[in-house]
């Protein structure tokens, strides 16, 4: 995709500051399946979700779509819904501007700001503040975030236009149906491995790394499995257990976490990740975790050899999260450590090396990390997932590998000790 742009504007600046000048042009030339998409809108009554992979610019072709339905109802008042802040400041508002909505055309209805405009961000939270009469379009960023009671209800609003966006609708809740039908299934899907065909997407070469716990740890391990098998068991299952109130469901989730977090704080995941960031010390690096101790404790070990990297989780206050970002997109430091914090919302720079060392089995957080990597750059990118080998850990880092080996341009395996060998 080709973009001129007549101002640019500073990553990780604050939003209202950069925008000085009083003229933007942007010259913006669509990827196939972007005029796809958009054909895809008006072919079936102005109501579609877009399931598209994190890194193909589903933002830009939903604005693009903005400025066709203009063209055809020049009076067309836009409301778009984030479930982030983050989404609205550092995302919509920018690309906006940059892709040539004036400023003044621009509103902002959150906090202590309530203006409304030719389109008008808000977030889900005060969605029940705005008088969503005035609004003939609507864009449902994120839209699997709306499966509630409640959210549905708005979903449900006859807007005359109706766009969903996502990289995958799925949820666990299974309310994904519901949101489907509200836009009568008209589902327009591009996905990574579309995406990397197309050469949208950035190729990228997969390697897996597994490690074997010590005899102590991995038998800590096992008595805790072996504690909730018997629970779950008990109880009938683990969706049964879940529908309870009684001791059983709380000492079945004490005992969950306590094994997920063992096996994602594993010490030797340590070693692995010093072996990287030591691999690629002139790489952009991101690694993936779930925990904020497990992401510290990462940063700790770095720092006993030199590598300075930032850490972005939930205890990171959020002007702080945006600082590191900017120096991280601005090459001041390259090691960033995040947790699922910045799974939605943040945008992150191009990447070379993106580091699973732990996550959870959602569908969607794999094509949101994976999409991570795929922005497109001159070189190929390359990710690496760490696991724990025999573990509940191995079962869903081998589904992620799955997908991930079907797309890669190159995929390769190693164990701990294969690293300890090649370095030694």
């Amino acid at each position: 995709m080709e973009k001129q742009f007549g101002i640019k504007i500073s990553d990780g600046s604050t939003v209202l500051s950069t925008f000085g000048s009083k003229s933007n042009e942007n010259f913006l030339t669509l990827y196939d399946w972007q005029k796809r998409a958009i054909d895809f809108f008006f072919k079936n009554n102005h109501l579609a979700i877009y399931e598209v992979c994190t890194g193909a610019g589903k933002t830009l072709m939903a604005i693009e779509l903005i400025k066709l339905v203009w063209e055809k109802s020049p009076k067309t008042d836009i409301l778009i819904v984030v479930p982030k802040n983050i989404i609205m400041e550092s995302g919509w508002y920018k690309e906006l501007f940059e892709a040539g909505i004036k400023l003044q055309d621009i509103g902002v209805y959150y906090g202590k700001i309530k203006e409304y405009g030719k389109i008008t961000i808000t977030n889900m939270q005060n969605i029940d503040r705005i008088s969503l009469e005035l609004f003939d379009m609507v864009i449902w960023d994120e839209v699997h975030n709306y499966g509630t009671k409640k959210m549905l209800e708005y979903l449900k609003h006859p807007f005359k236009y109706r766009v969903g966006l996502s990289a995958t609708v799925i949820r666990s809740d299974n309310a994904h149906y519901n949101i489907k039908s509200i836009f009568d299934y008209n589902i327009f899907k591009y996905t990574p491995k579309q995406g990397l065909v197309d050469g949208v997407l950035n190729p990228f070469n997969f390697i897996d790394i597994s490690v074997e716990m010590d005899d102590d740890s991995y038998e800590k391990y096992l008595k805790i499995t072996q504690e909730i098998n018997m629970i779950m068991k008990a109880c009938g299952g683990f969706y049964n257990a879940m529908r309870r109130t009684d001791a059983h469901k709380l000492k079945l989730l004490k005992l969950m976490g306590e094994r997920k977090q063992m096996v994602a704080n594993y010490y030797k995941k340590f070693d692995v990740i010093r072996w990287v960031c030591q691999k690629h010390e002139k790489n952009k690096i991101v690694i993936f975790n779930e925990f904020n101790s497990q992401t510290n404790k990462c940063y700790w070990h770095l720092l006993d050899v030199g590598i300075k990297a930032r850490v972005m989780h939930s205890g990171i206050k959020s002007n702080k999260r945006t600082e590191d970002l900017s120096d991280f997109k601005n090459d001041v430091y390259n090691t960033l450590l995040v947790t699922r914090v910045v799974d939605e919302g943040w945008n992150l720079p191009k990447i070379d090396v993106g580091v699973i060392m732990a996550g959870n089995s959602s569908a969607r957080q794999t094509i949101q990390r994976l999409g991570r990597i795929l922005r497109k750059k001159n070189d190929s990118s390359t990710l690496y997932q760490i696991y724990c080998k025999n573990t509940i850990e191995e079962k869903y880092s081998l589904q992620r590998s799955e997908l991930f080996q079907e797309i890669c341009s190159d995929y390769k395996y190693y164990t701990l000790e294969d690293l300890n060998e090649h370095t030694s």
